[in-house]
C-alpha cells in the first residue's frame, strides 16, 4: 500500500519540486550577484544563457504539473473503474482460496464481515496448514485447480482490457505490475496441476496449452511443498492488493462524489 501511494504522491510533485530546484537556483544566482557581482558582469553570455535555461526549467515545470493535473481530473472516473476491476479480481482469487481451502465461511454484503475473512487469507501460518490438510485429498486438490483456473482466467481478462490504460498512467504503474505477479503465479500454478493432474474432461486445446506453458517444464519437479507456498503467496498476495486497490480507488474519486452527484442527478 505504501508503495502506491509513494508512487502517487511522487508524480503529483515532480514537477513542483523540480520548479522549487529551479527557483532555488535562481535565488542562488541573484544572491552570489551581491558577492561576486564582477563575474556575471564580465560573463554576459554565460549569464543569458544561465537566466534562460532556469526560466525554461521553471516554465516547463509548472505547465507540466498544471498539464498532469488536467488529466488526472479527465480521466479520474475512468481510473477508478480500471481500479475497482482489480480490486474485484483479487476478492475473487482470495475469496475462492479461502473456500477451497475451508478456511472460513465468507459473508458478504457487510464490510466487517469481508475484512474478518480477509485477515484469515493474510494469515500465512494458518493458510499454509490448510493447504498441506488439502493436498491429502486428491477430490479437493481437483478442486483446488478449478479455482486456481478460474480466477486466472479472469485476472488475466482484467489485466487485458485496462494494462493499455493503467501503463501510460505513472501513478498506478507499480500496482498494475503486482496484479499482474498475482496472474502470473495463478497462471504457473494452474499450468503446473492441469499437467500433473488432468482433468478427465481436458480437451485437446488445453491439453496442448498446458504441454506448450513455461511451468509445464518444470511441472515433474516441482512437488506439494512448491504447490503449498504458491497458494500461499496467491492467497495473501490477492488480499492485500484487494485493500491496496481499494483504497487508492476511492483516493481517485471520494465516495462523498458519488453521493453528492447522486443527489444532483435525483433531484433533476
Amino acid at each position: 500500500m505504501v508503495v502506491c501511494e509513494d508512487s502517487l504522491r511522487m508524480s503529483e510533485n515532480r514537477s513542483l519540486i523540480t520548479a522549487g530546484v529551479g527557483i532555488a537556483l535562481l535565488l542562488a544566482a541573484i544572491a552570489s550577484d551581491f558577492v561576486i557581482n564582477s563575474f556575471w558582469v564580465e560573463h554576459a553570455m554565460l549569464t543569458a544563457l544561465l537566466a534562460s535555461l532556469l526560466i525554461v526549467v521553471i516554465t516547463v515545470a509548472v505547465v507540466n504539473e498544471a498539464l498532469d493535473r488536467r488529466d488526472r481530473r479527465r480521466w479520474s472516473l475512468l481510473a477508478q473503474s480500471a481500479l475497482f476491476a482489480l480490486v474485484q479480481g483479487a476478492r475473487l482469487t482470495w475469496m475462492g482460496m479461502v473456500e477451497v481451502l475451508e478456511l472460513t465461511e465468507i459473508q458478504t454484503g457487510s464490510a466487517e464481515s469481508l475484512a474478518r475473512a480477509a485477515a484469515v487469507a493474510s494469515d500465512r501460518a494458518r493458510v499454509s496448514a490448510a493447504a498441506d490438510e488439502l493436498l491429502e485429498d486428491p477430490q479437493r486438490r481437483g478442486q483446488l485447480r478449478i479455482v486456481v483456473e478460474r480466477s486466472s482466467d479472469h485476472v488475466s481478462g482484467v489485466i487485458a482490457t485496462w494494462a493499455s490504460l493503467m501503463v501510460g498512467a505513472a501513478p498506478y504503474v507499480n500496482l498494475l505490475d503486482r496484479h499482474v505477479e498475482l496472474q502470473g503465479r495463478l497462471e504457473w500454478l494452474s499450468s503446473v496441476l492441469n499437467h500433473r493432474e488432468p482433468p478427465p474432461d481436458q480437451g485437446g486445446r488445453q491439453r496442448h496449452l498446458t504441454r506448450a506453458s513455461v511451468a509445464g517444464e518444470y511441472a515433474d519437479s516441482l512437488g506439494d511443498d512448491f504447490i503449498r507456498d504458491t497458494v500461499v503467496s496467491i492467497t495473501v498476495l490477492a488480499a492485500g492488493l484487494d485493500r491496496e486497490s481499494f483504497k487508492l480507488a476511492f483516493s481517485v474519486v471520494p465516495s462523498d462524489w458519488w453521493e453528492q452527484r447522486m443527489r444532483e442527478l435525483a433531484a433533476g
